[in-house]
């Protein structure tokens, strides 16, 4: 990369409008899908959020009903409608209702392909094409980003719809903008409309993110804006944009389903999704996830490896140059959206998601002007953040295996290992400089390390399928080919996926009167809710006839979990 540059020179490359390269693209799409894809078809539903998601979907396929959206006979209206719709259509294919969940899946991990192509997008309007080529390339590794991709939920196709957003908007930023001339850095750039293609897509990105998140992309791009606005003192940059038509295309996408969910639930899922939900969450810490302003910065260096360690190196770009175009454009997609999240006391890691892309590029840009922290303890210190997640996430791969299943799966030692190799070699050569071979071998090592995790190791372990394996338990022990499932003090969502939208969750008391009832029932109980379920199936005089006994752990609850199924003895059914 290029050599350091003083403040106000500007190496060639960097804020300069860039030509589109296919070839660079596609690369950027090839990476991502090899950090994406392992897992993808082997890791089971994880509980909680995702169950409930992919469970919500497969009863819209198995009610016919498109608009309300449940779990189980409970409604579920703390988001809105996207992310369903994405997923009924990725698994119609594959079965509807039947479907893998692999399939439930493909709508997360094309978002992340896509998130990681808009970040490249928005990096050549600000950067040029080699640090809009390694700022997507530090976005596609980020344990945040691949983690989502995996996850059949909505946060990563909101980080793409948020991502192309802001990259139109940098493009109206910055296309045709004049750079020289001392103290007209933030001057407004010309007034004439982007190309209709751009602004249409800015504004149905903007109309979808809604249907997938509420008003989320809203928060994020329009304090981008504002600040823009602010900073350049006139509305230009909205200008290009054709706000008019674009606004009435955003709310034609957005607004009939609202009107339809509104009518169908006589108006109480705004109650739910904006009363309790989202203002809920702004104004107290919900479902235990509160924590202090500061934790996103914290959470960074773990989330966001292996962009971390190199944006601490590229500070003095940051701090030094902050007046630039390109760079304050970043900084306003940064700041006040990170400072919003911080202050609001609901906090969870995949929230400020969409604002790595804005880290990544200033650090590659940083990279290709050379104006990186030069102290010896500084790349030190980028080095250790470097190899330390590596080796801990190796570590790991390796040792959960081995302390829940007393086995090793095979490959996860290799790869966990090679990653560990790699990113201590990245550390090396970040101390000494080279800062192109330390993202290179960062690359490689996020791909085997994702590969000893979710490919080889995580989905392998038998111990975590407790629901899978319940489920199949339950139909393996009853007496029909179809039965009605309850499950007592086990009440994860996946068991829900498995065993069928009709399983009823309860406790003890309530397994024991389930097999008093009639039809072809079977109760799985689990060791805690034994004694109460013993109380009252003999206070009921129900004979009982026990069957299979799972047992696992529950990574939800961080707990052992042991399930016995019952159903009533074939005297009783006689």
């Amino acid at each position: 990369m290029a050599a350091g540059s003083k403040d106000g020179q500007k190496s060639p490359m960097i804020g300069a409008p860039a030509r589109f390269s296919p070839l660079a693209g596609l690369v950027v799409v090839l990476v991502a899908i090899v950090l994406f894809a392992p897992g993808i078809g082997v890791l089971p539903p994880i509980d909680r959020d995702e169950a409930r998601f992919v469970q919500a979907t497969k009863q819209m396929h198995e009610s016919g009903d498109y608009i309300d959206i449940r779990f189980q006979d409970e409604p579920r209206h703390k988001k809105p409608v996207g992310i369903y719709w994405l997923q009924a259509v990725a698994t119609a294919p594959f079965g509807g209702a039947d479907a893998p969940i692999w399939a439930y899946r493909i709508p997360s991990f094309i978002g992340a392909v896509l998130a990681a192509l808009a970040t490249w997008f928005a990096g050549l309007a600000l950067f040029g094409p080699r640090a809009a080529f390694a700022g997507a390339l530090l976005m596609s590794s980020t344990i945040l980003l691949t983690v989502e991709a995996r996850l059949a939920k909505t946060d990563a196709v909101l980080a793409a719809l948020t991502i192309f957003a802001i990259a139109v908007l940098a493009r109206a930023w910055m296309e045709g903008r004049e750079t020289s001339g001392a103290g007209r850095n933030l001057a407004p750039p010309p007034a004439t409309p982007l190309a209709l293609p751009l602004t249409l897509g800015f504004w149905a990105a903007l109309g979808l993110g809604i249907l997938v998140k509420g008003p989320i992309i809203l928060m994020v791009v329009g304090l981008t804006l504002l600040l823009l606005l602010i900073a350049s003192r006139s509305p230009a940059v909205l200008l290009r944009l054709r706000p008019l038509s674009g606004l009435a295309l955003m709310l034609l996408i957005a607004v009939p389903w609202f009107i339809a969910i509104g009518i169908r639930s006589d108006w109480t899922f705004f109650t739910a999704a904006i009363g309790q939900d989202m203002l809920g969450k702004v104004a107290s810490a919900q479902e235990a996830h509160g924590a202090p302003p500061g934790t996103y910065v914290a959470l960074f260096f773990a989330t966001a490896w292996p962009l971390a360690p190199f944006t601490l190196l590229a500070a003095p770009f940051i701090v030094g140059v902050w007046k630039r175009p390109a760079v304050f454009f970043a900084l306003a997609w940064l700041v006040p959206s990170w400072l919003v999240f911080e202050a609001v006391p609901t906090k969870l890691p995949h929230y400020v998601l969409p604002l790595y892309p804005a880290l990544a590029l200033m650090s590659a840009a940083a990279l290709e002007e050379g104006m990186l922290l030069a102290g010896k303890a500084w790349r030190y210190l980028a080095g250790f953040l470097l190899a330390s997640v590596p080796i801990v996430i190796a570590i790991g791969a390796i040792a959960l295996p081995l302390w829940l299943e007393k086995r090793l799966p095979a490959g996860t030692d290799l790869a966990g290992i090679g990653a560990a190799v790699l990113g201590v070699i990245g550390a090396r050569a970040i101390a000494r400089g080279r800062e192109e071979s330390a993202l290179l071998a960062a690359t490689v090592a996020a791909a085997l390390i994702y590969l000893a995790a979710f490919q080889f190791g995580f989905p392998t372990l038998s111990a975590i399928r407790v629901s899978e394996h319940a489920a199949a338990a339950a139909h393996e022990d009853a007496v029909c080919d179809d039965p009605q499932i309850a499950s007592a003090g086990y009440s994860e969502p996946s068991l829900v996926f498995f065993a069928g939208t009709d399983t009823r969750l309860t406790d003890g008391k309530g397994a024991a009167d389930f097999l008093s009832g009639e039809g072809c029932q079977v109760a799985l109980v689990e060791a805690r809710q034994e004694s109460a379920f013993q109380d009252a199936a003999a206070n009921e005089n129900l004979a009982l006839s026990a069957g299979r006994e799972v047992s696992g752990f529950n990574y939800s609850r961080g707990k052992a979990v042991t399930l016995r199924v019952y159903r009533r003895s074939a005297e009783a059914e006689r």
